[in-house]
């Protein structure tokens, strides 16, 4: 008996349900139903017709019945008129049975879709029922926005969903797709188009990942270049940004070319930010290599380069079209790598999760579960604010020190340990603060220790501070930090005394 959860395609009329639908139940050989043409076969009437000779209450009673059946069934690809899951008990039962996807598009594609297709009974008045179906839509978890993608790309999402891929929300009504599993280099090299990266791609690396993943994914690819840059932070600068726009120019690089961010953090920032400016925007998909760039970096959409000033002082926000987390390069990484991506993992755990602080997940073969978990974290808080103009700055606990460490070691000190140690300087903020005990600052430092990190640094506490003071995240010459309320809770402190920041360096 099959028991696969169905695929239902929902949202507004002209989005492409039934085109993108008919493509998935293909790569899937799994049954296809367009809800309206069964509607149409089994009452013998067109659409309009219904509509016509019988009004909307009656086809939407059709609607009704036949979504109640479709969801007690298993294993098809379900393309929905675009009213029938507006009602919320219609939502519910194909979402008890099924993964519910809405497609969205904008108001002028739909417009220009709508102008080409007037036969549909609803055309007429769209605009306001666009509006007012804006809410029921907005209820679906899983938003895919169609404009500007070919069909082949959304059914890539689509597809990525299916098999259990986590899922971040963005602000412009879309989102995207965040693959975690073993082999999914191996499975793009061999079915590009299943990735959405059967066009035109520029793969983006540095001279240590390009001999490992880099040439061999290029040369997989039906369409793809290569560009190679140096490894390391030093060299996350403009300088480098222009090299690369000067590669993608000699390499005939358009506005439907793909960005394959394929390297660690570095690699993610520089090659997303050629990917925010470069025509103005073009896709991006980031295939991180690091346990540190899969957990932190890869999800969210900031991206940037540093000035010799601070970190990430040039930067934008610029979403990715999917997230490919490949755990098998893990097995590549240097033990000080793994170590340096578990700061960013205990980071998590001490902000919001506090199972991730759980040493038998440490290990290399618990990466698939540690990164589910470690990325929901940075999920679940992007989501809620992803301009970080609120909760999202809990994710920089330990950053700022950690940051002005890279700067005044000239990053001599991998952004992993800094980190860690920042960690532990916010962790005795904290407690100086009166938030938490001495028994959580021993718990976090003895966490530490034992993946490996360091927890301090004998550096100059007053070059320390001066560092700090240009960070990004300070406003007007004023300090803003994050703190630690309890395991699990943290919170931004402004205007600190300098005497009590100088008193943890």
């Amino acid at each position: 008996m099959n028991t696969e959860k169905n695929i239902v395609l929902t949202g507004f009329m002209g989005t492409g349900k039934s085109t993108v639908a008919e493509i998935v139940a293909r790569q899937l050989n799994r049954p296809l139903v367009d809800m309206d043409l069964e509607i149409e076969a089994r009452s013998g009437f067109s659409i309009p017709q219904i509509f016509r000779r019988q009004g909307e209450a009656a086809f939407r009673e059709m609607e009704r019945q036949l979504v109640h059946e479709l969801a007690l069934r298993h294993g098809l690809v379900i393309a929905t008129g675009g009213g029938a899951l507006v009602d919320g008990d219609n939502r519910e039962m194909m979402s008890q049975h099924g993964i519910v996807i809405c497609l969205n598009a904008s108001k002028a594609d739909i417009r220009g879709r709508l102008a080409e297709n007037q036969h549909r009974p609803l055309a007429a008045d769209w605009e306001a029922r666009f509006e007012a179906r804006r809410g029921a839509y907005a209820g679906i978890r899983h938003q895919i926005m169609t404009t500007g993608r070919s069909p082949m790309d959304l059914a890539a999402d689509v597809l990525a969903l299916a098999e259990g891929a986590l899922y971040v929300r963005t602000p412009d009504g879309g989102g995207y797709p965040i693959l975690i599993g073993s082999g999914l280099l191996s499975r793009i090299a061999a079915d590009p188009e299943s990735a959405g990266l059967a066009g035109q791609v520029v793969v983006v690396t540095n001279e240590t990942v390009a001999p490992l993943y880099g040439e061999a994914l290029a040369a997989a690819l039906p369409n793809a270049k290569l560009i190679i840059v140096r490894d390391g932070e030093p060299h996350k600068n403009l300088d480098t940004v222009r090299a690369i726009y000067d590669d993608m120019v000699r390499l005939g690089a358009d506005r439907r070319t793909t960005v394959l961010a394929l390297g660690g953090g570095v690699i993610g920032d520089m090659a997303g930010y050629v990917a925010a400016t470069y025509m103005r925007g073009i896709p991006l998909v980031q295939i991180p290599t690091t346990l540190l760039s899969m957990v932190d970096s890869s999800v969210g959409g900031k991206v940037g380069v540093d000035l010799p000033q601070g970190k990430n002082l040039i930067g934008a926000f610029k979403q990715p079209r999917r997230v490919l987390i490949d755990t098998d390069v893990l097995t590549t990484l240097p033990e000080l790598q793994w170590r340096c991506g578990m700061a960013e993992v205990i980071k998590h755990g001490l902000i919001a999760q506090p199972a991730l602080l759980e040493p038998s997940l440490w290990q290399p073969e618990e990466a698939s579960c540690l990164l589910r978990q470690a990325v929901q974290v940075k999920i679940d808080i992007v989501e809620i604010d992803p301009y970080e103009n609120g909760i999202r700055a809990h994710l920089n606990l330990g950053h700022t020190f950690g940051h002005a460490i890279e700067k005044s070691t000239n990053y001599a000190v991998p952004h992993g340990e800094a980190v860690a140690i920042g960690a532990m300087k916010a962790a005795l903020l904290s407690r100086n603060l009166g938030f938490i005990d001495d028994n959580l600052v021993g718990q976090i430092q003895k966490i530490l220790w034992q993946i490996g990190l360091p927890t301090d640094i004998a550096l100059d506490p007053y070059r320390w501070y001066a560092a700090m003071s240009t960070d990004k995240k300070w406003q007007s010459g004023t300090s803003r930090l994050v703190v630690l309320k309890g395991l699990g809770e943290a919170a931004v402190v402004e205007g600190l005394p300098r005497e009590d920041i100088m008193a943890v360096l």
